[in-house]
C-alpha cells in the first residue's frame, strides 16, 4: 500500500530532485540511528514526502552533506543532516510498517506468511521503541488496523467506507507534523485525504491480482460485473474517487502556505499523485492491448 507518493521527475529542477533524494537519504539515516538498520527497510516515498513537509512546517535547521552509506558503498550521496527535524516521521512510518506487515499476514495463505513474518520480527524492536516514545498515536493506529480487518472480513463493497481507516490513520499521523492547531487541523485533513488516495490508488492497482487470488478489494465486490472483471467501469469509478479527493487534497494544501521546500511540495501534490495513477492506467490499457493481440 506504498510507493504512490512520488515526485514528476521530468518538472523538477534537477537541484529540487537532489534536495527530494537528500530528505529520502536522511530520512533513511534517521531510521538507521534511531531504530537500527533493519528499521531502513521500512522507508517509502511516501513518508519522504511528509518527511519533506515535516521539515517544511518545523523549520529545523537542515545541510546537505555528502554521505557513504550500505546502499551506496562506493560513492558518498546528498544527505538531509538535521538533529530532530525527522525524528518523528521516522516513527510515524516504524509505527505504520509494522501495522500494515500484520494486516498482510491475515491475506495470507500459509507459505506466503513466512516472508511477512520475518519481516515483522526485524521491525518489532523498532516498533516498541517508536511507541514508548509516541504511545497515543501508536495506540490510535492499531485500533484503526482493527477496524480495518473487520471491515474486509465484512467484505465491505464500499471504497469510501473501506479507505476510511487508513485515511484516518494518514490524518492522525499528518496531524503530528505541526505544533500549531490551525496547522494540526489543516494536516489532519490532508493526511486523510492522502490515505483515502493511496488507498484507492492500491486497490486499482492490485484488482487482477485480487480476482486471482479472491482476495479482498471493494473496487472488485462494488462492482456488478464481478464475474467478467470489467475494468473499464473499475477504472472509471476509482478515477472518479481519486480525482474528487486529489481537488480536495489541493485546496486543503493551498491553505497551509507551505513556503519552504515548495517547488518539491507543489510538484508532488499537483502533478506527482496524478502522474502514478494515470501511470497505473496506462499500464492496464498496453497489458489488455497486448491480450486481445494475443487472441
Amino acid at each position: 500500500m506504498f510507493g504512490y507518493v512520488k515526485p514528476f521527475k521530468p518538472q523538477m529542477k534537477i537541484c529540487e530532485f537532489e534536495i527530494y533524494k537528500a530528505v529520502y537519504c536522511g530520512l533513511c539515516r534517521t531510521l538507521g540511528k534511531k531504530y537500527g538498520v533493519f528499521a531502513r527497510m521500512t522507508l517509502s516515498y511516501d513518508f519522504a514526502f511528509l518527511g519533506i513537509m515535516a521539515l517544511a512546517l518545523n523549520g529545523s535547521e537542515a545541510e546537505i552533506c555528502p554521505y557513504r552509506c550500505i546502499a551506496h558503498p562506493l560513492r558518498k550521496t546528498p544527505c538531509i543532516r538535521t538533529d530532530t527535524g525527522l525524528d518523528y516521521t521516522a516513527a510515524a512510518a516504524s509505527l505504520l510498517i509494522y501495522h500494515k506487515i500484520k494486516d498482510d499476514l491475515h491475506d495470507k495463505r500459509f507459505l506466503s506468511k513466512i516472508p511477512p513474518l520475518i519481516m515483522l520480527g526485524f521491525t518489532r524492536k523498532a516498533y516498541k521503541k517508536a511507541s514508548a516514545v509516541y504511545p497515543e498515536l501508536s495506540e490510535y493506529i492499531s485500533q484503526q488496523m482493527k477496524e480495518q480487518v473487520r471491515l474486509e472480513k465484512d467484505n465491505c463493497k464500499s471504497i469510501d467506507r473501506a479507505s476510511e481507516p487508513f485515511s484516518n490513520i494518514l490524518g492522525a499521523i499528518s496531524a503530528g507534523l505541526s505544533e500549531n492547531n490551525y496547522e494540526k487541523r489543516l494536516l489532519h485533513r490532508f493526511g486523510y485525504l492522502l490515505g483515502r488516495y493511496i488507498y484507492i490508488t492500491d486497490a486499482f492497482d492490485d484488482v487482477e491480482k485480487d480476482f486471482r487470488a479472491n482476495g479482498f478489494n471493494p473496487l472488485i465486490l462494488g462492482n456488478k460485473t464481478v464475474n467478467d472483471l470489467d475494468i473499464s467501469l473499475i477504472k472509471t469509478k476509482a478515477e472518479d474517487s481519486v480525482n474528487f479527493t486529489l481537488g480536495a487534497l489541493a485546496d486543503c494544501y493551498v491553505q497551509l502556505g507551505l513556503k519552504r521546500f515548495k517547488p518539491i511540495t507543489d510538484n508532488i501534490v499537483y502533478l506527482g499523485l496524478k502522474n502514478v495513477f494515470y501511470d497505473i492506467i496506462k499500464k492496464k490499457e498496453i497489458k489488455e492491448a497486448e491480450n486481445e493481440g494475443s487472441l
